[in-house]
């Protein structure tokens, strides 16, 4: 029933392997540009909601923010939060080690934050328009949910995130039309930015803007780094248990001897992933 969007997947993982063992320098890169990818998003939720009715906020977050992993996916590039599905599916399948999974986590994760972080500093020195002008209220506000909530709330709203932007990815697996992946991206990611979930890569973006901006915000990176460890840590749950293996189980059950037995999908995955 699966076996196609896993062999796709598969193939997409053990590919993220090859391009850091061939060209380390360009999937670093690549890793750099989602980072900056989802900053952008950040940006956009938070200026338009600054001045959005109370009643309407968390939707329109949702719904705005949708705009980033689109562009992860069509643009293309290395997203963290997608490596928490590619990479256990393709240890399942025997195409990759574990040691090599922990390589391209470690290899996506701290390339999501450089470019994240770069984009906070360039957006910081634009002034930083809504979001640090007559927003930064709205801003400041959100940024003190994230770094006062305990670590048990963070891993699981990271759990319930990853679980919903892993989902997002696999549906757009199961189709070649674009217009429908455009929609199939819309709905889990508004579902889990209205719901207050914690997305790892999103949080780099927006705690280091914080610690880049003077006055209100008494974050420190003690803080931010708490909250990206247990927000990490539940995002990795949520792609690896609740999409990666729970589709795998599906397939192939427990115990399954033809589980290694993976052939590729017809379609080669393409270069780039999410």
């Amino acid at each position: 029933m699966y076996r196609e969007t896993i062999a796709t997947l598969v193939e997409a993982g053990e590919h993220k392997v090859t391009g850091i063992r061939e060209n380390m320098v360009g999937f670093f890169i690549g890793a750099v540009m989602a980072g900056a990818y989802i900053g952008f998003g950040n940006i956009i939720m938070y200026s338009v909601t600054a001045h959005v009715d109370a009643a309407w906020v968390r939707l329109v977050s949702g719904a705005v923010f949708s705009a980033a992993l689109t562009i992860v996916i069509f643009a293309g590039s290395e997203l963290f939060t997608g490596t928490a599905m590619y990479m256990p599916l393709a240890v399942l399948s025997r195409r990759a080690t574990f040691s090599q999974l922990l390589g391209v986590w470690g290899a996506t994760w701290l390339g999501n934050l450089v470019g994240a972080v770069a984009l906070a500093a360039l957006f910081k020195a634009t002034g930083g328009g809504v979001l640090l002008g007559d927003g930064r209220e709205h801003f400041v506000a959100a940024v003190g949910t994230k770094i006062s909530a305990p670590g048990s709330e963070l891993f699981f709203k990271g759990v319930l995130c990853n679980w919903l932007v892993c989902l997002a990815i696999w549906m757009c697996n199961r189709t070649s039309d674009a217009s429908a992946k455009i929609f199939l991206i819309f709905w889990p990611i508004t579902i889990f930015v209205s719901a207050g979930f914690e997305h790892s890569v999103a949080n780099m973006f927006t705690l280091s803007l914080a610690l880049m901006s003077s006055g209100d915000s008494s974050i420190t990176v003690i803080d931010a780094c708490r909250n990206l460890f247990w927000v990490t840590a539940g995002n990795i749950v949520g792609g690896s248990i609740f999409v990666a293996c729970g589709y795998w189980l599906q397939e192939h059950g427990i115990g399954h001897e033809g589980h290694a037995k993976i052939v590729p999908a017809e379609v080669p995955a393409p270069k780039t992933s999410r």
